[in-house]
C-alpha cells in the first residue's frame, strides 16, 4: 500500500473531489454530523480553524486549513474489502500516522499529530481504467482541542505510517510497489513508441492517457516542452525517473533508434556501353481503388460542448493549446463554488469570442462576472499559445467573487 499526503489551500475543491467524483462513495465521517454535503463539511472545517486562529498569540497566521491523504493498496491487498473494511483502514491510517514522531529542523522535541481527533472524511474512488480502489481522506488542520496539526515533512510521516501498516498486514512495502509500477510504465512507454509510425509528442501523450495514465506536460514561455510527469494509482513519475531515454529532450532520439532507417547500398558505376535506344514507355497513372484508401488527415482541433445555462456552445480549440485550458487553469482562492472545469470553460469561451457567454458562466460559478474591456480578442502579433494564456488569466480574474462592500456607520 502507498500513502500520499499534502497540505491543500483549496479545501472546498478537495472535499468535493473526494465525495462527488464519478462513482465516489463516502466511507466515514469523523467528528462531524452525518449527512452533510461537501460544501457544508468544508465550511465547518474552515470555521473551526478560523475560530481557533483568533486564539493564537504566536506563530504565523494559519492559511491552509486542510491536509489530504490518499491510501492506495494494490488490487490483491484490497480484494474482498467491504465498506466497513475501508472505514477501519481510514481509522487505522490516522492512528498510525499520529503515532509517528518526527523532529522538524530547528526543533529539539519529537512532534506528533492528532488527526484521529480532528474532523475528517473519507471517500472511496475507483480507477477508471484498471478498477483499482483507493481512499481519499480529508482532515482538518486544527484538532477538536484547538491545537494545530504539524505538517512539516508530512509526506515522510505518511511514508513511515504506510510502512507500519504494510508490516502489520503482510503487504508489499511502498518502495517495492513504486519500483514495480515504474517498470510497468517504462514498458508501456517503449511499447507505444515502437508502435508509432511517426513521432508526435501529443499522440504519445494521448496513447498514454488511453492506457489510464495521467500525463501533465510542462512548457516554457516559448511553448517548448521542457518536461512531463506520468501518474497512475497514486504513483507519479517524472520522465527522468522512468528512464533517461524518455526525457523530453531525448524521447524523439529514442523513437528514431526504435525505427532505424534502411541504409542505402552504394553500387559501382557501370562502364558505358553502346546499346539500342529503348522506345519510351508512357507512364500509367494509377487511380486509387477500394484496396488503396486515401490517407485521412488528422484533426488539428478538438471540439468542446459547453453548457451555459440557457443553451449550449460548441467551441473548437487547437490541439496545440488544449493543455493550457485542461491542465494550467486555476481556481481563484476565495471561490468555493467553481471547479477547474468551470474556469477552463470560461477561458475557452473567451478564446472563441463568446464574451457574453463567458461572463454569464463566470457569474453562475460564483465569480464577480466582470467582463473583459471592449476590443477583447486576439492581437495581430499574438499567437494561439499566448492568447490562450491570456484567456486563462482573464477567466481566473472573472471567476473571483465580488469583494464585499463595507458600509460606514456613525
Amino acid at each position: 500500500m502507498i500513502m500520499l499526503a499534502k497540505v491543500v489551500s483549496y479545501g472546498g475543491n478537495s472535499v468535493r473531489y473526494a465525495l462527488e467524483k464519478e462513482n465516489a462513495k463516502t466511507v466515514k465521517v469523523n467528528n462531524m454530523p452525518d449527512g452533510l454535503d461537501p460544501t457544508a463539511i468544508w465550511y465547518m472545517m474552515k470555521h473551526h480553524c478560523q475560530y481557533h486562529q483568533a486564539e493564537r498569540t504566536v506563530g504565523r497566521k494559519l492559511e491552509r486549513f486542510m491536509t489530504t491523504f490518499v491510501l492506495s493498496p494494490s488490487k490483491e491487498e484490497s480484494a474482498n474489502f467491504t465498506m466497513e473494511d475501508w472505514a477501519n483502514l481510514q481509522d487505522e491510517a490516522l492512528r498510525v500516522l499520529d503515532s509517528v514522531g518526527l523532529m522538524p529542523n530547528g526543533s529539539s522535541n519529537v512532534i506528533k499529530t492528532n488527526f484521529t481527533n480532528s474532523m475528517n472524511v473519507g471517500g472511496l474512488h475507483s480507477d477508471s481504467m484498471s478498477g483499482t480502489l483507493h481512499l481519499h481522506i480529508d482532515c482538518c488542520r486544527v484538532d477538536m482541542e484547538g491545537k494545530t496539526n504539524d505538517v512539516h515533512d508530512i509526506h515522510l510521516r505518511a511514508m513511515k505510517a504506510a510502512e507500519i501498516i504494510n508490516m502489520r498486514h503482510g503487504w508489499e512495502q511502498p518502495q517495492e510497489i513504486r519500483n514495480m509500477r515504474k517498470a510497468e510504465l517504462a514498458e508501456d512507454c517503449e511499447h507505444i513508441l515502437t508502435d508509432m509510425q511517426q513521432f508526435n509528442i501529443d499522440r504519445y501523450f494521448n496513447l498514454l492517457r488511453m492506457k489510464g495514465y495521467e500525463v501533465k506536460p510542462r512548457y516554457d514561455k516559448q511553448r517548448k516542452l521542457v518536461g512531463y510527469t506520468v501518474g497512475k494509482n497514486a504513483s507519479v513519475f517524472k520522465a527522468s525517473e522512468i528512464g533517461r531515454k524518455f526525457m523530453a529532450s531525448k524521447i524523439e532520439d529514442t523513437w528514431n533508434k526504435l525505427h532505424p532507417q534502411p541504409t542505402q547500398v552504394k553500387t559501382k558505376p557501370v562502364s558505358p556501353s553502346v546499346a539500342s535506344t529503348p522506345r519510351p514507355v508512357r507512364p500509367i497513372v494509377q487511380t486509387p481503388t477500394a484496396s488503396q484508401p486515401k490517407a485521412q488527415p488528422q484533426l488539428a482541433q478538438t471540439a468542446f460542448t459547453i453548457n451555459i445555462g440557457d443553451g449550449v456552445k460548441k467551441v473548437w480549440i487547437p490541439n496545440s493549446v488544449k493543455d493550457v485550458f485542461t491542465n494550467e487553469v486555476q481556481i481563484p482562492e476565495d471561490n468555493d463554488i467553481a471547479t477547474t472545469e468551470n474556469v477552463a470553460h470560461v477561458a475557452m469561451l473567451l478564446f472563441a469570442g463568446y464574451i457574453d457567454a463567458a461572463t454569464s458562466m463566470s457569474e453562475s460559478c460564483g465569480g464577480g462576472g466582470s467582463a473583459p474591456s471592449s476590443g477583447w480578442g486576439k492581437k495581430d502579433d499574438e499567437d494561439d499559445w499566448k492568447f490562450a494564456h491570456r484567456c486563462a488569466q482573464m477567466a481566473h480574474s472573472m471567476c473571483k467573487p465580488k469583494p464585499r462592500s463595507r458600509s460606514f456607520h456613525r
